[in-house]
């Protein structure tokens, strides 16, 4: 399925630190799936890409509930990297709509790019 993130009305645009490097946010915001496994315990999954914003993660969050229903509960969480720079252990989306690739830290790619988007399965 492929899908692009609403943006808020900007053009996108490549940003980038001082030494020309793009700055990957210190928080971000992402979508777990909460399923029951044995009595009293609980297993998480990380439902990637992460999101710079809390609106582009509730809107993945909407697909995700619609496209999955029945499969355990969906919730939004918070992380905060405390290190810079942030590295993260999944792709991010930017508020402008591009994408910080896992492991290429150094260039931001425009979200609708060849191969863009995931499939729920």
């Amino acid at each position: 399925m492929r899908r692009a993130i609403p943006l808020s009305g900007r053009p996108r645009t490549v940003l980038a630190s001082t030494d020309d490097r793009p700055a990957a946010p210190l928080e971000i915001y992402y979508v777990v799936q909460t399923t029951a496994g044995v009595v009293g315990k609980r297993h998480h999954r990380v439902c990637p890409p992460l999101y710079e914003t809390r609106h582009q993660a509730q809107i993945e969050l909407m697909h995700i509930q619609a496209a999955s229903p029945g499969s355990g509960t969906f919730s939004i969480w918070k992380a905060t990297a405390y290190a810079e720079p942030a590295e993260w252990l999944y792709d991010v989306v930017v508020a402008d709509g591009s994408v910080i690739r896992l492991g290429d830290h150094n260039v931001r790619r425009p979200a609708n790019g060849p191969g863009e988007g995931r499939s729920l399965s």
